[in-house]
C-alpha cells in the first residue's frame, strides 16, 4: 500500500512523459483492415517474442503464455509483479529511456496511471466493442478491460451455517461475528467503492463498528481464501471470486456471497507506445480480447468479455447492484482512502 501511494503521489506531482509511439508501433495500432490478424501474426512470428509485465499468478501466467504460443507460434517472456511494482518498474525504465515491455496486464488503475503518463497506446481492436461494462473504457482508449475481479465476502461452511450468512452490512455487527471476521490489507479500492455508495459518513461508521468486533487483517488475495479454507477465518470481506471459486473446485468447504452493491475492480492490458515487437503485441492485445477470455473461464476468473456466462454478467442481466471502480478516480483519491482504510482496519487488526 505504502509503495503504490507514493508512486501515485509522484505521478500526480510530476509532468507527464509525453513519449511518442515508435511508426512500427502506430502502424500497427492504426491498421483495421480485413486481413488484420493475419497481418499480424504474420509479423509477430517474424518478432519472435514479445515482453509481458503482469500481475497474474505465476500459474496462471505460464498456462497464459503457453496458449498464446500454441495458437500463433510466438513466444512471451514474462515478468511478473504485483501492480505496484509493475508501476514502479515501468516508470523507472521509462526515466532511463529503456522501453523493454510490449504489453502490460494488471489492475486498472495503475494501468491508468501510466496512460497519464502518455506511456500507452491506443489499439484499433474490432474487439472492444464485446466489453460487458462498456463504461469501464476509459475515453482515452489506451487501455482495454480484459478481466473483471468481482470482490465477494467467502466463508468456510463448516463454520457458518447457511442460515448465519449475513444478508445485509448490518448484521455484520452482531456480536456472533466478533473475531470471526477477516478483511484483505490492500483492498483500498473496494473500501472506497463502498463506503461512497453507502454514503460515507454512514459507510466510514459501519466500518469503525465492525473493526470495533474485531476484525483479523490478511494480505494477499488468494491467502485469505486459502484462511478460510482452513478454518482460521471463518468468514473474509473482500477476497476475488475466481480465488474461492477455485477452492470450491477443488471441494474445498469455502462458498462466498455479496452484499449489495457489488464491487467489481476490473483489470486491463496495454501496449507500449515504444514496443519493441509492436505486431506480436498488438496481436497479444487482440488475443486477451478473444481467446484469452475463454481461457479466463478455464481458470475460474471473470472475463470482461459479454459473451461468457460469469456472475459478473448474472448481476448485469438481474439489474443487482453493481460499483465499479473507477480508474481514474481511484487514482486521485488514493491517499484520501488510504490513509482511512489504514486508521480505521489495518491498524485495529486484533489478530
Amino acid at each position: 500500500m505504502r509503495l503504490t501511494c507514493f508512486v501515485f503521489s509522484v505521478l500526480l506531482a510530476l509532468p507527464a512523459f509525453g513519449v511518442e509511439p515508435t511508426p512500427g508501433v502506430a502502424a500497427v495500432a492504426a491498421y483495421s483492415g480485413p486481413d488484420r490478424t493475419a497481418r499480424l501474426i504474420a509479423g509477430a512470428k517474424k518478432e519472435g517474442e514479445l515482453m509481458l509485465y503482469s500481475s497474474l499468478t505465476q500459474d496462471d501466467q505460464l498456462k497464459l503464455v503457453a496458449d498464446f504460443k500454441r495458437r500463433y507460434g510466438v513466444g512471451v517472456k514474462f515478468w511478473r509483479g504485483s501492480q505496484a511494482h509493475i508501476l514502479q518498474r515501468v516508470l523507472s525504465e521509462t526515466r532511463g529511456s529503456r522501453f523493454e515491455f510490449d504489453v502490460l496486464e494488471t489492475n486498472a488503475p495503475q494501468i491508468e496511471a501510466l496512460a497519464r503518463e502518455k506511456l500507452l497506446q491506443k489499439m484499433n481492436s474490432p474487439y472492444i466493442e464485446q466489453e460487458l461494462l462498456p463504461e469501464v473504457m476509459p475515453s482515452h482508449g489506451e487501455w482495454a478491460p480484459d478481466r473483471l475481479n468481482l470482490l465477494v465476502y467467502a466463508y468456510n461452511t463448516q463454520l457458518v451455517r447457511p442460515a448465519d450468512v449475513p444478508k445485509s452490512w448490518q448484521a455484520l455487527l452482531d456480536p456472533k461475528w466478533k473475531k470471526r471476521i477477516g478483511v484483505e490489507s490492500t483492498n483500498v479500492e473496494w473500501f472506497a467503492a463502498l463506503v461512497e455508495s453507502l454514503g460515507e459518513k454512514a459507510g466510514l461508521e459501519l466500518f469503525r463498528r465492525i473493526a470495533d468486533n474485531g476484525l483479523a487483517v490478511r494480505t494477499g488475495h488468494n491467502h485469505s481464501a486459502v484462511l478460510v479454507a482452513a478454518g482460521e477465518i471463518p468468514l473474509m470481506l473482500g477476497i476475488y471470486s475466481h480465488d474461492a471459486d477455485r477452492m470450491k473446485a477443488k471441494s474445498a468447504p469455502v462458498d462466498w456471497f455479496i452484499l449489495p452493491p457489488a464491487v467489481v475492480l476490473p483489470s486491463a492490458v496495454a501496449v507500449s507506445r515504444r514496443a519493441p515487437h509492436p505486431n506480436a503485441a498488438a496481436l497479444f492485445y487482440d488475443y486477451m480480447l478473444t481467446d484469452g477470455q475463454r481461457f479466463y473461464t478455464e481458470v475460474h476468473r471473470v472475463p470482461a468479455n459479454k459473451n461468457y456466462d460469469t456472475p459478473v454478467r448474472r448481476l448485469v442481466s438481474d439489474r443487482q447492484a453493481i460499483k465499479i471502480v473507477n480508474a481514474q478516480e481511484a487514482i486521485d483519491d488514493y491517499e484520501k482512502w488510504l490513509d482511512l482504510y489504514k486508521r480505521i482496519i489495518v491498524d485495529r487488526s486484533q489478530h
